[in-house]
């Protein structure tokens, strides 16, 4: 079964790569997690939220709070992880409205998961 997760995985095009870069990889991550969020809705939905989903977006959003701390002090990780998530959630076909609120949504967990670390 293929999840929303899926879509991001590295295809076999013969379109130019992307530079490697920490933003390029911020936005792959932010743009996972959103998916995985969207993902979480649509179970919801349809009557419940599977482990293996909650635990999905959970690991997801654990390793991008530990990549935030990584980055803070010298990057604008909320910036990157708008611009560059929205672009690769554009680039798993997802409409412009929905990818910015996935990104906020992305974001908004971030925020409360740093909230709870500190106190």
């Amino acid at each position: 079964m293929q999840t929303a997760v899926d879509t991001l995985a590295p295809s076999r095009s013969t379109a130019p790569v992307q530079a490697n870069t920490i933003e390029n990889y911020v936005g792959r991550r932010v743009a996972a997690a959103g998916l995985a969020i969207a993902e979480a809705l649509v179970e919801r939905q349809d009557g419940g939220l599977t482990p293996a989903t909650r635990a999905r977006g959970g690991d997801l959003l654990a390793a991008l709070h530990g990549l935030r701390l990584f980055m803070l002090a010298d990057w604008d990780f909320d910036a990157i992880a708008r611009q560059h998530g929205a672009v690769a959630l554009r680039a798993a076909d997802v409409s412009p409205t929905t990818a910015a609120i996935l990104v906020d949504e992305v974001l908004i967990l971030l925020h409360k998961i740093a909230r709870t670390a500190a106190n």
